[in-house]
């Protein structure tokens, strides 16, 4: 297993309030541009295209990251991942088969972006997912979550160096979770918690 270096981090636009995490991106083979959910399949820029209210213009290149990153400073998004070294233990983008070296450091994240009130996590709640991993990231500076349970959107809140932050855990982006609801639904769950 070779370990991966997330390429990105993290990108908050100035004012963010809502930053959305998900675990670590995809195999290269799987890129459609450099930058987050590079895999074409995925969701996640058509959802935020649709709340936009304008269609994506490029799925490929320098023109698709500036596009979508346009998209993030309109809504004031930010987007990271919680893995930022990982083993990958297949050549899957499945996130059963990501293994964590180090997380990304979400407290530097929060210090440095203080308009940050709440955090999106877009996977499931198993062992491997994004709000697991969060999980054990606060677990490790003694912070002790947890997830909450039942039907999406699920909330709860954390207190982070004083300050109090929302957590919503919703569906995944991926084609895979598709079958657990709509584009549409996925769309306003989504909408809600961005622009509320």
């Amino acid at each position: 297993m070779q370990e991966e270096i997330h390429p990105w981090y993290w990108y908050i636009p100035d004012g963010a309030e809502t930053v959305v995490i998900g675990t670590f991106p995809p195999t290269r083979r799987n890129w459609s541009f450099d930058f987050f959910y590079p895999n074409k399949n995925n969701y996640f820029w058509k959802l935020m295209a649709r709340i936009v209210g304008r269609p994506l213009l490029y799925l490929y290149g320098e023109e698709a990251v500036n596009e979508r990153k346009e998209l993030l400073n309109h809504l004031k998004l930010g987007v990271s991942d919680m893995g930022q070294i990982i083993r990958r233990k297949t050549d899957s983008s499945l996130d059963q088969n990501l293994e964590i070296v180090a997380y990304m450091d979400i407290f530097k994240l929060l210090r440095e972006n203080p308009s940050v009130r709440k955090l999106i996590f877009t996977s499931s709640s198993g062992k491997s997912s994004a709000i697991g991993w969060f999980k054990n990231y606060l677990s490790l500076h003694g912070i002790s979550f947890k997830i909450p349970q039942g039907k999406r959107p699920l909330r709860t809140t954390v207190t982070i160096n004083g300050k109090s932050l929302e957590i919503v855990l919703l569906y995944s982006t991926s084609p895979r979770a598709g079958a657990s609801v709509s584009f549409d639904a996925l769309t306003e769950l989504f909408a809600y918690e961005i622009l509320n």
